[in-house]
């Protein structure tokens, strides 16, 4: 879920719906405030909100203009969305086309995030994620022990892990930290993401946490490198 108010998820909204692109200009203020239904105040406030991630950008005397680009499913770096908003908030359908939860044994670095001992046994969901059926990204969750139980329990295969966890098991979403390296397609990575071997893909490491700092879930993710891009509005 965006980090903005209802009034700048209204405008980020009305932005993708319509598959605005990088240079395209926003109706006049009046026009766009009776399209979303909200005061011209409200939308400034939204419109200040998404300036400030750098989603539009107000020229003087010539008006706003988008600067995202959606040929990309894209992120800022300083918000935690999950693979399955940024598939649906670029416009494109999700499917997921592998879906597996099993035991495995854990392995140092995962048990040591989730605070088991190593060699335990963990549920990890192994997934392929589709953008309008072109498989995007291929991850694999491991849960800790309070997740896991009800996780076991899910068949739905397009359910989004984050709305799962807030949603179903009462838990708010803290902290995440990703570390995100560069890496290129090995044969098993090159057959499920359906790129040629060699292929640049951006590898995630994600750490989750509540919002009292307890580890829920620590994860490996591939990303096609020529379908997402990340963002990162810096300030000095």
């Amino acid at each position: 879920m965006h980090a903005y108010k209802d009034s700048g998820k209204k405008l980020f909204q009305y932005i993708t719906e319509n598959k605005l692109k990088r240079g395209d200009r926003l109706p006049a203020e009046t026009e766009l405030a009776e399209i979303l239904g909200i005061s011209r105040l409200t939308l400034r406030e939204a419109m200040n909100a998404l300036k400030q991630e750098g989603i539009i950008s107000a020229i003087q005397g010539k008006g706003t203009f988008v600067t995202f680009d959606y040929r990309y499913m894209a992120n800022f770096l300083n918000l935690n969305k999950s693979v399955t908003e940024m598939i649906e908030d670029s416009g494109y359908t999700c499917g997921t086309s592998l879906f597996l939860k099993k035991l495995v044994k854990a392995e140092k670095e995962v048990a040591g995030y989730l605070n088991l001992p190593e060699g335990s046994d963990v549920l990890v969901c192994e997934r392929i994620r589709l953008a309008d059926k072109t498989p995007v990204v291929y991850s694999f969750d491991y849960l800790a022990p309070q997740l896991a139980s009800r996780f076991l329990e899910i068949t739905d295969v397009e359910i989004s892990l984050y709305s799962f966890v807030e949603e179903k098991c009462n838990i708010e979403i803290g902290q995440c930290m990703t570390e995100i390296i560069p890496v290129i397609a090995e044969e098993d990575l090159s057959e499920k993401l359906e790129v040629p071997v060699n292929t640049p893909l951006l590898k995630f490491l994600v750490r989750v946490q509540d919002i009292y700092g307890n580890p829920i879930i620590y994860a490996l993710e591939y990303l096609r490198a020529d379908k997402f891009k990340f963002i990162a509005n810096r300030r000095r």
